[in-house]
């Protein structure tokens, strides 16, 4: 018996941080190398052989090389071994700085004192070694400053990738949260009237179950999706509308006054329509003699939804979790809120336009 587990898949995240520092090691090498011997006054141009001037110029070359290259390799380790990416700012770059000059202090030191034995018969300059080693220490805290910057850059990127990472996933684990909660609410609902219209009408639960499966595949089919064509929620919402028409014959009309040519370019959260509709026969009390007639259409860049108010006699009070969960949608998808207007005699709510 086998057993698959989620395989995490490597990100630039997760790779450890290597700076692009090719083309400043190109120059600064070379450059301190040559600079450090001729200003600390180690070696005067005239007081060699050419040859044996390169020899030295090369020699400081490849001391500053192994300076350089000590201090980004201590420097990752030491991040890497002690986790200082959490203490702070200060205290990190104070340790490093000091470990640094240590290392630079001691490996320059030696570095020139062979010099001097492999170049004993060369005439010094009047220099000496410390000035040199004060030079290649504050070329040390120039290269750790420099990579310290590179670091904090790098690090400031990647904390803001987290934080986006984080808030995208976040938003998505909500979203699926809000979307799961629809398709049970909705099927209580249907089954609930399919079992009275079951005992009241068998011709029209036939008919009513016909409907519900077509309705159903809409549900099954935008489930994993955020957003839908408003002329698919439409056509999803004739069919819902229709089952309501089962049930509730002429209590109830609906009129759609949206143009197919604006629904096809217009984006919705699946469902959204459905939830205002059954909202509206939920806390509205409607005969044949006083119908409830809900209205959809475009006015500025919103979809309203209408329907007047008819007030229940013994109202139940609501906990509109269908408005709240579809402003939570809308907040996570458009950053958008829909907009609710109960006036004396109407209830609206207006959902934003998403142009697709």
């Amino acid at each position: 018996m086998t057993t698959d587990f989620p395989v995490r898949s490597t990100t630039a995240m997760d790779l450890p941080y290597r700076p692009d520092d090719k083309v400043v090691k190109g120059f600064g090498i070379p450059a301190l190398g040559l600079l450090i011997p001729f200003f600390s006054g180690l070696v005067r141009p005239g007081g060699h052989a050419w040859p044996a001037l390169i020899a030295c110029c090369l020699y400081f070359i490849a001391l500053v090389f192994i300076l350089w290259q000590g201090c980004f390799y201590l420097q990752q380790n030491i991040r890497k071994r002690s986790g200082l990416t959490n203490h702070s700012y200060y205290k990190t770059i104070i340790i490093l700085l000091l470990v640094n000059i240590a290392f630079s202090c001691s490996m320059s030191f030696a570095l020139l004192r062979l010099w001097q034995l492999v170049g004993h018969n060369l005439p010094p300059g009047d220099g000496s070694i410390n000035h040199a080693m004060l030079m290649l220490v504050a070329a040390t805290c120039f290269i750790t400053i420099f990579y310290e910057i590179c670091f904090l850059q790098q690090e400031r990127v990647r904390q803001e990738a987290r934080l986006q990472q984080l808030t995208i996933e976040k938003c998505q684990a909500e979203l699926e949260s809000l979307k799961s909660q629809i398709s049970p609410h909705f099927i209580f609902n249907a089954l609930n009237t399919l079992s009275f219209l079951i005992s009241r009408d068998p011709a029209s639960a036939r008919r009513y179950s016909d409907t519900l499966a077509h309705v159903y595949r809409y549900l099954l089919g935008n489930k994993q999706r955020d957003l839908v064509l408003l002329i698919e929620e439409i056509d999803f919402i004739r069919h819902y509308f229709h089952l309501l028409k089962i049930r509730y014959e002429e209590a109830i009309d609906m009129v759609i006054d949206i143009p197919e040519s604006s629904a096809e370019r217009i984006l919705i959260p699946p469902i959204s329509l459905q939830t205002l509709i059954e909202n509206a026969i939920k806390h509205n009390n409607f005969t044949p003699r006083y119908p409830l007639s809900i209205t959809v259409y475009l006015a500025s860049d919103y979809i309203v939804v209408h329907n007047p108010l008819l007030q229940k006699s013994n109202p139940t009070p609501g906990t509109q979790l269908g408005l709240i969960n579809l402003d939570s949608r809308y907040r996570l998808l458009t950053k958008r809120t829909i907009i609710i207007e109960q006036q004396q005699n109407s209830f609206i709510v207006k959902l934003p336009i998403i142009i697709f």
